[in-house]
């Protein structure tokens, strides 16, 4: 019998939270994201942020990079996550994707390379989760770096202006 099985596919709200919730927990030194503008990954959520806050604490060198198509959200709907933002700037980057990226519809959430949730398109809860296997993540991995490379504007909590 093979050892791998695929992992059940996601197909509720629900089932996607909790396992956002379980990638979360078990990041140990980096966490990145991709996704239109994080409304459905709650990370503004009190566990979501107390998951947040225990990671960036944990290390100095733990990194947490946010590749958003749509910041507006952050800014707008997001004000604990902006706090994060502001209090840990030296290991918490966010990024707009380019324009020319705009067409992606996919979510990434990957943690220290190895877990994720990987969902198909930001409308729709079906998604994946990928738990303890770097080999299944590399492709995931490597999209995410594409995409953080593509450059883009870096967004910060601080507002400038008058």
């Amino acid at each position: 019998m093979n050892q791998t099985s695929t992992p059940p596919l996601i197909t509720s709200w629900t089932d996607y939270a909790a396992a956002v919730a379980r990638v979360l927990a078990c990041a140990g030194h980096s966490l990145v994201v991709f996704d239109r503008d994080l409304m459905t990954l709650h990370l503004d959520h009190p566990a979501q942020i107390a998951s947040l806050t225990g990671f960036l604490r944990r290390s100095p060198s733990t990194t947490l990079r946010i590749a958003l198509q749509q910041p507006e959200a952050l800014r707008n709907h997001h004000p604990r996550l902006l706090e994060l933002l502001r209090s840990y700037a030296h290991k918490f980057h966010v990024q707009e994707t380019p324009q020319h990226l705009a067409s992606l519809s996919d979510s990434l959430l990957i943690a220290d390379g190895e877990s994720a949730v990987i969902r198909f398109h930001h409308d729709h809860a079906r998604s994946k989760e990928i738990v303890a296997d770097a080999e299944a993540c590399k492709s995931y991995v490597r999209r995410f770096e594409d995409i953080w490379n593509e450059g883009g504007t870096p967004l910060s909590a601080s507002v400038t202006g008058l």
